[in-house]
């Protein structure tokens, strides 16, 4: 992509300013700048494919490079045009030597994404499969990220996630996701995120039904949940949240299978929209509303308004607060009610 003058003296004092420094280059850093052409020229070539970029980064510290290959496919392309772009990457026949490197590929379609990274060299068939089955979950009106990560075959899995687009529409979110459930069984060992709007457009500023990756008592992003589908009553739960509440909001509802520290089910995180702050009335309103119906018989519920770590409202709902927290005054008559210790 070619860069005005006024762009590259930004990106240099951006680098100067950061500490960070421009991407090594390797000792044969030409070799593979050619490999690349090469690799675009192939995808390129390829039914469905409107354009294609490749490149090879050095990573100094391990000597090591690290591929990237980014395709844009036609709105319409088919399943089988989007596995051929895997397949295809896959297939190369690269020098010998290329052989373990790491390489990742990231297809955009309409408002959908996948992802998958492997090593050069091994069979790519299970991530052409997830490529193909990814098209074919996909429905208009709704965003499908779909992840097949694990550089080794033997540790493939699959994360999905399904967004309505909008934070006012989450009822197109969920009824993609029973769509999903009843006509793609084979699906149900994946790990399921329902949102309103597709994860990668930013942290905290969308509202989420996912499974329990943040457990402290786990480690970060690699759960020891059961993969599965969203259980009808988790999605019921999830567009119940989002939809005729007193004021506006995010939520995130973490599901924990098997419960979590303390027997916890499951998290209800309450934020503000993006920009905004909840009033001491807006967040007990909200409280009022919600604690009643998450008191159901066998949910242990960590509910929280505000920031994790300081919340302004924070009730265990069925068990009993973590002892690290503080917990808000505002919460004290709550948690005496719903707190069962």
């Amino acid at each position: 992509m070619r860069r005005t003058t006024p762009t590259v003296i930004l990106m240099m004092a951006a680098v100067l300013l950061t500490g960070c420094s421009i991407p090594t280059q390797g000792p044969d850093q030409a070799e593979r700048d050619s490999w690349s052409r090469v690799i675009e020229t192939a995808i390129r070539a390829l039914p469905g494919v409107v354009d294609a970029s490749h490149r090879f980064d050095y990573e100094g510290k391990s000597r090591t490079y690290h591929s990237r290959l980014e395709v844009q496919l036609e709105d319409g392309a088919t399943p089988d045009e989007a596995a051929s772009v895997v397949g295809a990457m896959g297939t190369q026949q690269l020098p010998p030597h290329y052989q373990g490197d790491q390489t990742e590929v990231y297809i955009d379609r309409r408002t959908d994404s996948y992802y998958a990274n492997w090593r050069f060299g091994r069979d790519v068939s299970g991530e052409a499969n997830s490529a193909h089955t990814w098209v074919r979950v996909s429905a208009p009106g709704t965003q499908v990220g779909w992840r097949s990560s694990g550089i080794d075959v033997d540790k493939m899995r699959n994360d999905i996630g399904v967004a309505a687009g909008s934070e006012a529409e989450p009822h197109r979110a969920t009824a993609a996701m029973r769509r999903i459930i009843e006509d793609f069984p084979e699906l149900a060992s994946s790990y399921w995120t329902v949102s309103t709007v597709h994860e990668e457009s930013g942290f905290k500023n969308h509202s989420s039904l996912e499974p329990g990756w943040l457990n402290t008592d786990r480690p970060l992003r690699f759960p020891h949940n059961r993969p599965r589908f969203p259980s009808n009553g988790e999605l019921e739960m999830w567009e119940w949240f989002l939809t005729d509440q007193p004021t506006p909001f995010l939520v995130e509802i973490s599901v924990y299978d098997p419960p979590g520290k303390a027997g916890r089910t499951l998290d209800v995180a309450i934020y503000p929209p993006v920009g905004k702050q909840f009033t001491a009335a807006q967040a007990t309103q909200l409280a009022e509303r919600h604690l009643p119906y998450l008191a159901q018989p066998g949910a242990v519920v960590d509910y929280t308004i505000g920031d994790t770590y300081h919340p302004v409202f924070a009730v265990f709902v069925g068990g009993c607060q973590p002892s690290s927290r503080d917990v808000p005054p505002e919460s004290q008559p709550y948690a005496r009610q719903y707190e069962r210790c």
